[in-house]
């Protein structure tokens, strides 16, 4: 089965970031050119099976809603939730691992022609994403076939915000570098992404950005792990995908 050492590399390169809409929140604002190293990101966000290894390994705290140091069942190959920044960041750790600046998370999704959605501009309620509560709960990482990216990164949108490894500031953009920014210096928040199963197309969008306090844990965030691509050294890359729910 797949894990969260199935990494996608995405490639060097610049990208626009932020929105350009007349109408795009002002913390999406200015649309900016960045250049990024090349990377690697999680195919997948982190599920509660992966999640479960590190628990049992590292005797870290389960999520809330665990019971006796497992998932509820059922769940193994949905998004890992109720983890607080912190638990996501030693998770990762843990793995080798780091978690995405907000930047590479939004390169990841969006590629390089400033679409809207990780697949396009058209959004369908229900057919690329987990939102709009139409399951009103997460679902597995390999639901959506059809809402990749075009780097083949999965489940960019809905099913569970993400954590990035930045301090959230709702004005970055007006001063943020041109070459691999890594967020403000410090900060009350950190950087969420993609929305969620709750959510409606607006906040769906791969510019969308929001600030969580580092310790809050909630039914509705997850994250994925990324890692430098500096040659010295490459993940496993591979294409298998979880086998069915157990």
């Amino acid at each position: 089965a797949a894990n969260q050492r199935t990494m996608i590399q995405i490639p060097v390169g610049p990208f626009v970031m932020g929105g350009r809409e007349e109408d795009s929140p002002r913390n999406e604002r200015p649309a900016h050119s960045v250049y990024l190293s090349a990377y690697f990101i999680g195919k997948y966000p982190v599920t509660n099976m992966d999640y479960r290894e590190f628990v049992q390994c590292t005797d870290h705290k389960q999520p809330i809603h665990w019971q006796r140091g497992t998932y509820p069942t059922g769940l193994g190959h949905h998004p890992v939730v109720n983890v607080s920044w912190q638990d996501a960041r030693a998770y990762a750790t843990w793995r080798g691992a780091r978690l995405p600046t907000e930047t590479e998370w939004e390169k990841a999704a969006r590629g390089t022609d400033e679409r809207h959605y990780p697949w396009g501009n058209r959004f369908v309620d229900g057919e690329r994403c987990n939102s709009c509560n139409q399951v009103g709960a997460t679902t597995q990482v390999t639901e959506y076939a059809d809402g990749q990216s075009e780097y083949g990164v999965w489940d960019m949108c809905g099913n569970v915000y993400e954590w990035c490894a930045d301090y959230y500031d709702e004005d970055y953009y007006k001063i943020s570098p041109s070459s691999n920014p890594k967020g403000p210096d410090g900060g009350q928040e950190r950087v969420v992404r993609s929305g969620c199963y709750q959510d409606t197309r607006a906040v769906l969008r791969v510019t969308h950005r929001e600030g969580v306090n580092e310790v809050a844990t909630r039914e509705n965030i997850g994250f994925r792990i990324a890692m430098d691509a500096d040659g010295s050294s490459s993940p496993p890359r591979s294409d298998a995908v979880p086998e069915a729910a157990s």
